[in-house]
C-alpha cells in the first residue's frame, strides 16, 4: 500500500464520451462537474485488491452522493476479457455498485493519470486540483477525512458532525504467496517437464516437485500471453502456497474439482465459490471472473492446491490474501 499527497491540476477525462461505456450515468467530464468534489476509482473487476475496496467505496457514495460529491469508477481492464462491456455490467450488478462506472478498455485515463497499479483513488477538489491520491487497499478512512474537509468548505457538512468510516485494516504476513500469472507473457516458468512434437510443445508432465509459488502442469495445455487453456482429457494444475485466502482468475463454462493436499476442502477452509458433493469439492466456472477457492478462517496455511480442469478452461492468475 502506498499513500501520498500532492496538488496538481487533474487531467480531463478522455475517450469516454460514448454513452455505451457508462453504467448508472450518462457521460461525465471534470469540466461539467465543476463545483463538485470528484473521487476517481481506477479498478478492474477480477482484481481481488479492487474488490476488497468496494464496500468502503459504496459506503462513501451512500453517505455523500447528495453532498456535492461525485464518485466515478473508471474500470481499467487488466485482461482482455475485462474489456467486454457485458462482463463489466455483470460485475457492477454482482457487487451492487450504484455510483457511475465507465469502462475504459484502452486504458487512456489510466495512462493519462500515470497509473501503474490497481486500485488507485484520486480525489479532486472543486478547483479541479488533485489533492489526494492513494494506491492499494485500506486507508479509505483517510480518503473520507479529505472528502469531509472539502464538503465542510462547501458548507455541505458541519464540522464534527460526520462519523468516519470504520474500515477493517488488512495486515499481511511478509511470507504470504505472491500474485502468480500463468500466461507466458508474465509466467516465470513451471515445475513440469514438457514433451515436444514437431513444431509444438504443449504436453506437460508434473514431476512431483512442489515449490512455493511455482506452478505445476499435467496434461495438454496451450499457453497464450494471458492464460493457459486446458485441451486434454486428463490433467491438472497445482501451486504450493502460503496464505489464508487463495483466488484464481478463470474463464470457461464447467465444473473443476478443487483439492488441498490431495483432499476435498472442509468447511473451515472452503472458499466462497466452492461447493462440496460428498467428499469432493468443486468450483463452478460460469464465465470470466475471479473465483475464491480457499478461505481459511483461522490463520495462514501452507499447502498444495490442485485443480482438475474441464476441457477449454482458461487459467489466468492466482492471487492471495
Amino acid at each position: 500500500m502506498r499513500l501520498f499527497f500532492r496538488k496538481k491540476k487533474a487531467p480531463e477525462l478522455i475517450g469516454l464520451d460514448d454513452e455505451k461505456k457508462w453504467i448508472n450515468s450518462s457521460p461525465l467530464s471534470l469540466d461539467r462537474l465543476g463545483g463538485k468534489v470528484v473521487l476517481l476509482d481506477f479498478w478492474t473487476y477480477s482484481c481481488v485488491n479492487c474488490i476488497r475496496t468496494l464496500p468502503a467505496l459504496k459506503t462513501i457514495w451512500e453517505k455523500y452522493k447528495d453532498k456535492r460529491l461525485v464518485l466515478i469508477g473508471i474500470h481499467t481492464p487488466e485482461f482482455e476479457f475485462e474489456k467486454e462491456m457485458g462482463n463489466v455490467k455483470y460485475a457492477v450488478k454482482k457487487h451492487g455498485l450504484k455510483y457511475p462506472v465507465v469502462n475504459d478498455p484502452e486504458r487512456k485515463n489510466w495512462h493519462n493519470y500515470g497509473n501503474k497499479y490497481w486500485p488507485r483513488a484520486t480525489l479532486i477538489n472543486t478547483e479541479g486540483d488533485v489533492i489526494f491520491e492513494h494506491i492499494g487497499e485500506s486507508s479509505y478512512d483517510e480518503i473520507e477525512e479529505k472528502i469531509i474537509e472539502e464538503l465542510i468548505i462547501l458548507k455541505e457538512l458541519q464540522e464534527g458532525k460526520t462519523k468516519i468510516i470504520n474500515e477493517d485494516k488488512r495486515l499481511y504476513n511478509k511470507s504470504i504467496s505472491k500474485e502468480t500469472y500463468i500466461g507466458k507473457a508474465r509466467n516465470k516458468g513451471f515445475n513440469s517437464r514438457v514433451v515436444c512434437k514437431p513444431g509444438v510443445c504443449n504436453e506437460y508432465i508434473d514431476i512431483g516437485r512442489y515449490e512455493k509459488d511455482k506452478i505445476n502442469l499435467q496434461g495438454h495445455w496451450e499457453l497464450y500471453d494471458e492464460y493457459a487453456e486446458f485441451k486434454g482429457d486428463k490433467g491438472w494444475i497445482t501451486i504450493k502456497f502460503y496464505a489464508s485466502e487463495l483466488n484464481l482468475v478463470l474463464s470457461g463454462i464447467g465444473m473443476a474439482e478443487v483439492l488441498l493436499d490431495g483432499e476435498g476442502l472442509s468447511k473451515k477452509n472452503c472458499g466462497r465459490d466452492v461447493s462440496s458433493i460428498g467428499k469432493k469439492s468443486y468450483v463452478k466456472v460460469d464465465g470470466a471472473d475471479m473465483y475464491n477457492l480457499i478461505n481459511n478462517r483461522d490463520d495462514y496455511i501452507e499447502g498444495v492446491l490442485k485443480i482438475i480442469p474441464f476441457g477449454g478452461m482458461k487459467v489466468y492468475a492466482f492471487t492471495f490474501g
